[in-house]
């Protein structure tokens, strides 16, 4: 991989060569070798990815939007009879993925993975469509490094596969690619409508996703303004696409979803957005992120920093913000920033003139394997329960058990419902809301805050009324309880009601985590389904 580069021979089984500036073999033919090489190397990497996938298995929050979605599908209300913290672009964006596979027969998990494979096509290959186009000086490497770019949103986000972020992410590839070519001094190209379009659909994702996502999209579209000193170029036609598309979806909110706007939005402000911690986030990632921005300054430090590095890098920075703001320090908080910052690195080797075989190159290549060990280290976790904990639950477990669950962690009970066929009936997904009210409640109770602390009290008792009321409904077959959530669990067993259920159950698996009950025999009668 680190042999000389010569001239135009562009890729002499070592790093990519520059090419002039109106070079684009590497994109001008279906035919030529280069991109056959690329087009293989790219299949490789995703059946690669397939295999690898398996290590997590369908994500927790994947999961329950599979649910969450069959449900609304089967004619329950969101944020009625299926309660979610996100607002309904996280179950309208996957919606055709799930109703595709009821159409065609197979698993909505297949339908999940197979839609998100989909969507890396989509944004790499529009994004290709828009660089050849475009006609870098470095389009040639760029094409060499495809299978790069694949792994890096096929393999890199481990426990962050087809969570939203991560499909927004990839999506929004083409409009930085549009804001390159509209950034670049050097030649002046029309895009197209179809690419504009394209690209502005595309990018709309990532800000729909997430609205904090939204300084992603404007820093790099103020940089673009100023290389070309064009304060009109704010108003080109994919950004009033995006904003269009913004708009229409705030009104589709308003009409198709009253409930979230104005029952369960206050909610989330009042409860589940005071739960973060930035500062522990920050230091967290930063760190780790420092190390990504190094590494695109030595990579390939004779290199241009050309306008598709200006940008990606751009909106990896100002990803960092709704990373932090956030609070929470997930790592599918942090695939943009992160993964748009190896896209800025990508492109910076792109553009550079060769690396040759030397301790130079050593050097280098050994930072950017170090560097890419330590940014994947938050993505290799895995929630997926263990084999012998699933088989345990389905021995106990009869036809479709309805399943319950005690605890704030979403993955309580997802994936777990659907590895072990149960039904899960309960309109949360878990106890978050009535969890972190209550440890605000505790804290405010702590300083003397007695009107935040009754406030956040009611919240809590008021959540644990319904939840009581569904148990005593559905008399669940089987229940799961958080372990090492003390606080929650104790103070829900502390109380007669739900004692007094558990009672009529015994454990029938455990884990380092969660502990599932069933139901005992003298007491299993027909539940209310």
């Amino acid at each position: 991989m680190h042999r000389t580069l010569n001239g135009n021979a562009g890729w002499q089984q070592g790093w990519p060569n520059m090419s002039s500036a109106t070079d684009t073999s590497g994109f001008g033919s279906t035919t030529s070798p280069v991109l056959r090489v690329a087009l293989i190397q790219s299949a490789l990497v995703f059946v690669v990815a397939a295999l690898w996938q398996q290590r997590w298995g369908t994500i927790v929050d994947t999961s329950w939007l599979i649910t969450e979605a069959e449900r609304v599908l089967n004619g329950e209300r969101l944020y009625v009879d299926v309660i979610d913290n996100n607002p309904p672009f996280s179950i309208w964006l996957f919606l055709p993925a799930i109703m595709l596979s009821r159409w065609v027969g197979f698993a909505p998990e297949i339908g999940m993975y197979l839609y998100t494979c989909l969507a890396v096509i989509v944004g790499l290959g529009l994004s290709a469509l828009i660089v050849r186009r475009a006609g870098f000086a470095e389009n040639h490497a760029l094409l060499r490094l495809l299978p790069l770019f694949v792994a890096l949103f096929m393999i890199f986000p481990g426990n962050a596969f087809t969570e939203r972020d991560q499909v927004g992410t990839v999506l929004f590839l083409p409009l930085l690619a549009l804001m390159a070519l509209r950034a670049d001094t050097t030649r002046r190209v029309a895009p197209g409508i179809a690419l504009i379009v394209g690209a502005g659909l595309c990018g709309s994702v990532l800000v729909l996703v997430k609205a904090y996502y939204v300084v992603a999209y404007i820093v790099p579209a103020l940089y673009v303004a100023w290389r070309r000193r064009n304060l009109r170029l704010l108003l080109a036609p994919e950004n009033c696409i995006v904003g269009t598309v913004g708009v229409v979806y705030i009104a589709l909110v308003f009409l198709l979803t009253p409930e979230f706007m104005r029952d369960l939005l206050p909610q989330v402000a009042d409860v589940y957005m005071k739960m973060g911690d930035p500062v522990r986030v920050a230091l967290c990632y930063g760190p780790l992120y420092l190390l990504i921005v190094l590494l695109f300054r030595v990579v390939a430090p004779k290199a241009p920093v050309t306008p598709l590095c200006a940008v990606t890098l751009l909106a990896s920075l100002a990803a960092v913000a709704p990373l932090i703001y956030q609070g929470k320090g997930w790592a599918y908080h942090a695939f943009a920033a992160i993964s748009l910052a190896f896209v800025a690195v990508l492109c910076k080797i792109a553009a550079s003139s060769g690396w040759r075989y030397n301790r130079e190159t050593l050097g280098r290549a050994t930072l950017c394997a170090i560097v890419v060990a330590f940014a994947w280290l938050p993505f290799l976790p895995t929630q997926k329960p263990a084999d012998a904990f699933v088989a345990a639950v389905k021995a106990a477990s009869k036809g479709e058990p309805t399943l319950g669950v005690i605890g704030s962690d979403i993955a309580a009970a997802h994936p777990l419902a659907r590895i072990v066929g149960a039904r899960f009936l309960s309109a949360n997904n878990s106890d978050w809301f009535g969890a972190l009210a209550y440890v605000l409640a505790e804290e405010a109770s702590a300083k003397g805050e007695v009107a935040d602390a009754t406030r956040y009290q009611k919240r809590s008792d008021a959540y644990l009324d319904a939840k009581y009321a569904e148990f005593a409904s559905y008399n669940y077959d089987l229940i799961v309880i958080q372990q090492d959530e003390p606080l929650w669990t104790d103070h829900v067993l502390g109380q007669p009601r739900f004692a007094a259920v558990l009672s009529a159950y015994h454990p029938v698996a455990k884990d380092e985590r969660f502990t599932v009950y069933g139901r005992n025999a003298r007491t299993d009668n027909s539940s209310a389904r």
